[in-house]
């Protein structure tokens, strides 16, 4: 009998206590044994057990439903029930904003058959922080025999609300074009140049420090000014870089990043050619060239990390504000000195910071006696800029088509 007919046949409604389905019973009973119906007593007798031990069954769930559960344990639990019929067990796991679903068993349904039913699931669902979900069909634990993956859009995201998502799509949209604005602003005033003039020089300093790293020289970047770089290239050096990286790597792919597992990649195979096959000569050269160079290309990564949700180990979710409006102000300037040179506005920073320009030390006496010559250093630094320019508003334009995308689930096929 179904729950319909044992509450009709008891005279109730959907949702009744234990305490009326037995008096409901032993009313029906007395009345069926009053009229002669006594055939129909075993009948209502069926429906009543039924209905009993179906609300027994609720009380339970109710009691111990909740709070202890984690969100893939009810995910899982629902799932499970859900395809309970195609002698499917799930097994779900998330991680940061995805959601994996690995399906066990031999179904009679088809794969996009499959996948259909889960996804319309979880859009009733609605699972809070979930942007994408990939969907496995396994051979076994370790053999997937189909995968397929779906990005999560909603009409109004929960991530919209949090200024430190990486998916809020009204930061994506504004906060580089505020920033740059705050930089440009920063260029007219004196004092917030004066203030931020220490981040700038830190920066250029931080730009020798990578060169150093990357060929396996200890260095350290001092904000006044200076780095510290060691004569001789180093095991240890190379070794803790390298290690960093590999950390990156192994985050990267835990957390499916593939932008990650990329970058320290890249990185690794240039660190390898710097540290053991460059010349000495030419690192030398590269050094020289690392400080300005890094205002460019360090400020230009800085800001293009503000979008990309690091691995969890590397995770600065506060942080990228300060950093981004720091980046564009050291970009800002540096670009802008760089097309006023160009120009004939301004001139070459000869020297340093300690010696001014009768200092014979500096990264542009340098350059110029490894055989540079000022039209080389002036476009070199100015193509450095443009396409660093270019890259960011590339990155910035990618992030403001996708936050202005219609709100709906787009799947991604493999």
């Amino acid at each position: 009998m179904t729950l319909a007919e044992c509450y009709q046949l008891l005279k109730l409604q959907h949702g009744a206590t234990l305490e009326e389905i037995d008096f409901a019973f032993s009313q029906q009973r007395i009345e069926f044994v009053r009229r002669e119906r006594k055939s129909e007593i075993a009948e209502l007798a069926v429906a009543y057990h039924q209905l009993k031990d179906h609300t027994l069954i609720q009380n339970a769930e109710l009691e111990t439903e909740p709070e202890l559960y984690t969100p893939e344990q009810q995910i899982g639990e629902s799932l499970n029930r859900l395809l309970q019929p195609h002698k499917i067990r799930t097994k779900i796991k998330i991680v940061a904003t995805e959601l994996q679903i690995q399906l066990h068993g031999r179904a009679g349904t088809t794969q996009s058959q499959l996948a259909v039913q889960i996804v319309k699931f979880l859009q009733i669902l609605d699972p809070v922080g979930i942007e994408t979900v990939i969907i496995y069909g396994m051979y076994s634990n370790k053999s997937i025999r189909w995968k397929q993956k779906f990005q999560i859009d909603r009409a109004i995201q929960s991530a919209d609300t949090d200024p430190f998502s990486f998916n809020n799509r009204y930061i994506n949209r504004f906060a580089l074009p505020i920033a740059t604005t705050i930089a440009l602003v920063a260029q007219l005033l004196v004092f917030p140049r004066f203030f931020l003039r220490p981040i700038q020089i830190w920066i250029h300093e931080f730009g020798h420090a990578t060169v150093a790293w990357l060929a396996g020289h200890q260095a350290t970047p001092l904000p006044f000014g200076w780095t510290n770089v060691g004569q001789d290239r180093s095991s240890i050096v190379y070794c803790c870089f390298l290690s960093l990286l590999l950390l990156l790597f192994w985050s990267g792919w835990r957390e499916q990043k593939h932008w990650a597992m990329c970058i320290a990649g890249v990185i690794a195979l240039i660190q390898f050619y710097m540290t053991w096959i460059m010349p000495i000569d030419t690192y030398e050269m590269w050094l020289s060239f690392g400080g300005i160079g890094g205002e460019f290309y360090l400020s230009t990564l800085i800001m293009v990390c503000f979008y990309c949700p690091l691995p969890d180990k590397f995770r600065w979710d506060f942080w990228r504000y300060i950093a981004l409006i720091f980046a564009a102000c050291s970009f800002t300037e540096s670009f802008w000195m760089w097309h006023k040179i160009k120009t004939g506005v301004d001139e070459i920073p000869w020297g340093t910071i300690f010696g001014g320009q009768g200092d014979a030390g500096g990264d542009m006496n340098n350059l110029s006696a490894y055989g540079w010559s000022n039209l080389q250093i002036i476009h070199t630094y100015t193509q450095l800029g443009n396409i660093c320019l270019f890259i960011l508003i590339s990155i910035y334009l990618v992030f403001l088509l996708k936050s202005l995308q219609n709100p709906t689930w787009r799947q991604h096929r493999k």
